[in-house]
């Protein structure tokens, strides 16, 4: 079955409909001659074969084209939103892969659906690009450098609580990255964002579905702070059993002084204290690290030795980056004698 439309510039689009998915139709918001526009950028987006077909037509018979200064308006500013969108949120054009190992059990008391559901939403663009801006320019970079640092070429790594994994996106051609998260949307987004994961499943940070000394490291962002002290030991309690003995673990844990933390505060005091909105972007913070001697203390009592602590201008003071090794047990030692 084919589609077949035409635009004022004498091009026509021939769809093959029986091999592009109905819902990649979905992904396209334009109406009109735009159409055309989203639906070919949206169809090389997701890897679909394009190809020119040469034909002949007659002259057209009317003298002049159908596509009126307001089509073309519309068109133009189709084209400027579909390049601000690509370059903020790329992931919002291609489809979803499904997650299929969904563990019904799981139960998220922290709400986690909701807020990846938002993310979802491609109206949610003003607040996107905000976000994308700060993860690429202060985490993304800071990521990629600290992992290429701490890991060689070629390690397992575990990204627990790995949301969106927007920042992921440079990193598998040096690391095999298997992502977890409680979140089937969170997953969902992770999928569209990193095609070339290893593995993404769907899991919760206190029992990974994985044997003991399964990855290389393990790394996270955003996630500790959402958590009480006693909920952070046994996370990494968790952590330290699937890393084997003598990998590492990163950890960027916002800090009670971070300037993102004086921004979110300041933006929900806003919104909540004066306008009365009941806003919150995300689910509490509750464990903002303060300290490196705190960061050593709970990372020592979960069977881990401290390597590195840095906050300040370097990483923009916005979150403490903290590397820690698998201290080995008496056993493993014996074990691995």
């Amino acid at each position: 079955m084919l589609g077949i439309g035409g635009d004022a510039t004498g091009a026509f689009r021939v769809y093959h409909l029986s091999k592009i998915p109905r819902e990649l139709f979905d992904l396209v918001q334009a109406r009109g001659y735009a159409f055309f526009f989203e639906s070919l950028f949206i169809a090389h987006v997701n890897d679909l074969n394009i190809k020119e077909v040469p034909i002949k037509l007659p002259a057209r018979t009317y003298g002049h084209s159908k596509m009126n200064v307001r089509e073309i308006q519309r068109s133009v500013a189709q084209l400027l939103r579909l390049s601000i969108a690509n370059k903020t949120n790329s992931a919002q054009f291609r489809l979803a892969k499904m997650v299929t190992e969904v563990d019904v059990g799981l139960i998220d008391p922290q709400g986690w659906d909701s807020y990846w559901n938002r993310k979802k939403k491609r109206s949610a663009l003003v607040y996107e690009v905000v976000a994308a801006a700060y993860r690429n320019v202060v985490i993304k970079e800071r990521l990629n450098t600290v992992i290429r640092r701490e890991f060689p070429k070629g390690s397992k790594l575990l990204h627990a609580g790995c949301g969106s994994g927007q920042v992921d996106v440079d990193l598998h051609d040096h690391a095999e990255i298997t992502a977890v998260d409680i979140s089937v949307p969170a997953l969902e987004l992770y999928s569209k964002e990193n095609p070339r994961a290893f593995a993404v499943k769907h899991a919760s940070i206190f029992s990974l579905p994985f044997a003991d000394a399964s990855f290389d490291g393990a790394y996270n962002l955003g996630v500790v702070e959402h958590f009480e002290k006693d909920e952070l030991r046994r996370i990494l309690a968790e952590l330290r059993r699937v890393i084997r003995p003598g990998g590492r673990l990163v950890v960027f844990w916002p800090h009670a002084y971070a300037t993102s933390v004086a921004v979110l505060n300041s933006f929900h005091w806003v919104m909540n204290d004066v306008l009365k909105k009941d806003v919150h972007l995300h689910p509490p913070e509750v464990s903002l690290v303060r300290s490196k001697r705190e960061a050593a203390e709970l990372l020592e009592n979960c069977g881990f030795d401290l390597v590195s602590y840095t906050f300040g201008a370097r990483d923009m003071y916005v979150q403490a980056v903290v590397v820690a090794n698998v201290r080995a047990t008496a056993a493993e030692h014996l074990a691995t004698a």
